[in-house]
């Protein structure tokens, strides 16, 4: 998979898919148990108005990467850390 493309374990915290009416992302989470808190990875889906519509905890990192990828893999990737166009792509310099 390209990871330039694809949600990665370099860019998972900041990247996420996009469709139309949905944005799917992965956070790092915590829910209780018992008298502790288990920290999991939560594939999330928000609405437009940012309100969760769907979400499926991981214990591993790579498989709610995995999961992101294969599940909506086909939308839109955003990454905000890459440029498109602008001075910092033009390789005239």
């Amino acid at each position: 998979m390209n990871s330039t493309n694809n949600m990665s374990l370099t860019n998972w915290n900041f990247s996420y898919y996009n469709s139309e009416f949905f944005k799917a992302l992965i956070s790092f989470t915590g829910v209780p148990k018992g008298d502790d808190i288990e920290f999991v990875y939560s594939a999330t889906v928000l609405d437009l108005e940012e309100k969760e519509v769907f979400q499926k905890d991981f214990k591993a990192l790579d498989e709610a990467i995995l999961f992101m990828n294969t599940t909506y893999g086909h939308w839109t990737f955003m990454d905000p850390t890459q440029k498109e166009g602008g001075c910092s792509s033009c390789e005239a310099h």
